[in-house]
């Protein structure tokens, strides 16, 4: 189950804040972790920021191609968007403090969202 994967992956580092899984294809929040506490406009500009950031449907918004990671790094704040290797469409939005141990965290969040992604 989705929010399994998500409230797991959660679980492990303290530093995640909030997880959402998200379709490209329509630009839609599906699924969130249990925990979190995003309005349906935060989850809307978390998905518009994955797609300008990975590029939708093929398409880059930055660059000359679609992106499979992209991080935003402020003070407060680390967002980290992953793309699914097996569905492009299949993003995975989060929301972490900066202290996070990002190679841990972004290692753990690919094998997440490839399973979300895969159905397993």
């Amino acid at each position: 189950m989705v929010v399994d994967e998500l409230d797991a992956l959660r679980e492990r580092f303290e530093g995640c804040t909030a997880l959402a899984f998200a379709d490209l294809s329509t630009k839609m929040i599906l699924v969130t972790d249990s925990n979190s506490n995003l309005r349906r406009e935060a989850l809307d500009v978390l998905c518009a920021e994955a797609a300008l950031l990975l590029g939708a449907n093929g398409t880059p918004a930055l660059g000359e191609q679609p992106s499979d990671r992209a991080a935003v790094a402020s003070a407060s704040q680390l967002r980290v968007f992953l793309r699914s290797e097996q569905e492009p469409n299949d993003v995975l939005c989060c929301i972490c403090l900066p202290n996070l141990d990002a190679d841990a965290f972004v290692t753990d969040a690919a094998a997440c969202l490839d399973r979300i992604s895969g159905g397993e």
